[in-house]
């Protein structure tokens, strides 16, 4: 078996488990596990139920710029599936290359079908793909899951969890001690059941100010941080919503009312340092545009990536603050460490079909 293609418990239909840790469940047909990795470290995922907030509560906080009389206002969607074909490993060959379990959680990929961490630009060229137009980029995230396992240590596990951060974070400083994997892809500290999103979106845009130019062939753009709390906030995102409230965006996990869903919306960076498709700390070479939409002296517009998520979690589940975003370990799946990663293989031609749909104004499908 490929080693980002595991056998992981996704849920094609949300079904909740209140059984003991190791309990193996029934779903569809196929039997799923309700955990990964050590059961006595299992206790140590539960989420902090104060990160989770009523977005109903919550104030609109998202700015669109005016478009100006050059703006380029079209998009450009497509369609590179839900990851139907189970792609999934705890690699990021962009932060990390070379280095296996390098994120220290799981992925969820959709486009190139061959992304791990030991990919490059030769080994991305000609893979395949899970885009219907051809689109051989890689598109990739952290997985959400639901975890029911309840929280029953008291004091003396907040303590025992503290020691396991505690060692984590030494482990950390030393990538060649890196732990291994379980079959699965996964290591120990992310456990629950992994949520397919219901609808991935990945739609390019242009830019409020001027027209947009060819991405490079191979750029790499990181959205977010995913070590937020050890770097602080600088390059964290806001991520998180609900369908029907996207004028308002979060840092916690959002409680969504009765019809509506969980959502994450990632926007990335679309302002480049000339043709350079990487930097050392991989972001100094594409910015944010201002708040008119105007990218900085030097920068140039290229076309902007929003990789939308859509979750059909449960409501009494979001209540209880049983679903989490993987993480680092020392992040203890804070909702502010949610990012996504992007490195651009499209074809010539894909790219000027986009760069044109959007300059002109059209909504195009792929």
């Amino acid at each position: 078996m490929a080693r980002n293609q595991g056998r992981h418990r996704i849920a094609r239909r949300t079904k909740i488990a209140t059984a003991l840790l190791g309990l193996s469940i029934a779903v569809g047909g196929l039997v799923v596990s309700t955990t990964t990795g050590d059961p006595e470290r299992a206790a140590a995922d539960e989420v902090d139920r104060s990160q989770f907030v009523d977005i109903t509560q919550v104030r609109p906080n998202v700015d669109k710029p005016e478009p100006g009389p050059n703006a380029s206002t079209g998009s450009f969607t497509v369609d590179c599936g839900r990851n139907e074909n189970g792609h999934f490993n705890p690699d990021n060959f962009i932060a990390q290359p070379g280095v296996r379990n390098g994120a220290q959680h799981l992925h969820d990929y959709v486009g190139n079908l061959s992304t791990n961490a030991d990919s490059d630009n030769d080994s991305l060229l000609g893979a395949g793909t899970t885009c219907r137009n051809g689109d051989e980029s890689t598109y990739f995230w952290p997985v959400v899951r639901i975890d029911t396992a309840e929280e029953a240590e008291g004091q003396q596990g907040q303590e025992r969890r503290q020691g396991d951060r505690n060692q984590q974070n030494q482990d950390q400083q030393d990538e060649a001690q890196l732990d291994e994997p379980n079959a699965d892809n996964e290591l120990a500290g992310n456990d629950g059941e992994i949520q397919r999103p219901a609808v991935v979106d990945i739609t390019f845009k242009g830019n409020a100010r001027e027209k947009v130019k060819e991405m490079p062939k191979f750029l790499r753009i990181l959205y977010g941080d995913a070590k937020v709390s050890t770097n602080g906030p600088a390059n964290a995102r806001e991520s998180w919503t609900c369908t029907g409230f996207e004028n308002r965006l979060i840092k916690q996990y959002p409680i969504c009312p009765e019809g509506s869903d969980v959502k994450r919306v990632h926007t990335f960076p679309s302002c480049l340092d000339g043709d350079n498709i990487d930097s050392e700390n991989h972001r100094d070479h594409i910015k944010y545009p201002d708040e008119n939409g105007e990218c900085g002296n030097g920068l140039t517009a290229v076309p902007e990536l929003t990789i939308s998520l859509t979750y059909e979690i449960p409501r009494q589940i979001q209540v209880a603050g049983q679903y989490k975003v993987d993480s680092f370990p020392e992040e203890d799946h804070n909702p502010f460490s949610d990012h996504d990663d992007f490195a651009n293989v499209m074809s010539d031609r894909i790219m000027d079909r986009l760069v044109e749909c959007v300059n002109e104004g059209r909504k195009c499908r792929e």
